[in-house]
C-alpha cells in the first residue's frame, strides 16, 4: 500500500533506516487509525495524505528505535540526539494528519455508509 521507495528516499537521515519491517508496521498503524474512522483496510487508497501519514508512521518508528541509541556522530554535545529530535518531529507530524485526515481522505472520495461522512449539496 505505501510507496518504498519514496519512504527511504524521504529523509534523508531517516529513509536508509526504513526496512520492509518498518514499512510493514507503518502499513498496520495506517490501517489501525483508518478502523478508527470506520474504514475497512482494502478500501484504503494511498493518496498523497495517506502517503504523507504513512510515510511519518514509518519515521516515528525508525526514531523510536535509534533515539537515545545513536553513536556518537549523531550526537551533538550541545543539542543533544538527532533521532530523538527527529522523534519529536514526526509524533507531532502524526498528530497533525492524524487530526486532518478524514474517512473521505482514506478512501479516495468513497462515500457510503460506515464511512462516518455524507455528501452536502447546496440547492
Amino acid at each position: 500500500m505505501l510507496d518504498e521507495q519514496a519512504i527511504q528516499s524521504g529523509d534523508e537521515l531517516l529513509g536508509r533506516n526504513a526496512t520492509p519491517a518498518i514499512i510493514v508496521k507503518a502499513e498496520q498503524w495506517l490501517t489501525h487509525f483508518a478502523a478508527g474512522l470506520g474504514v475497512a483496510a482494502d478500501d484504503i487508497r494511498p493518496s498523497f495524505i495517506v502517503q504523507q501519514l504513512g510515510a511519518a508512521y514509518a519515521y516515528r518508528e525508525v526514531c523510536r528505535q535509534k533515539a537515545y541509541a545513536a553513536p556518537a556522530a549523531w550526537v551533538d554535545s550541545q543539542q543533544g540526539d538527532y533521532y530523538a529530535k527527529k522523534l519529536a518531529f514526526y509524533e507531532q507530524q502524526v498528530l497533525h494528519l492524524e487530526r486532518k485526515i478524514t474517512a473521505q481522505d482514506l478512501t479516495g472520495g468513497k462515500f457510503g455508509t460506515g464511512y462516518r461522512s455524507t455528501q452536502i449539496a447546496r440547492g
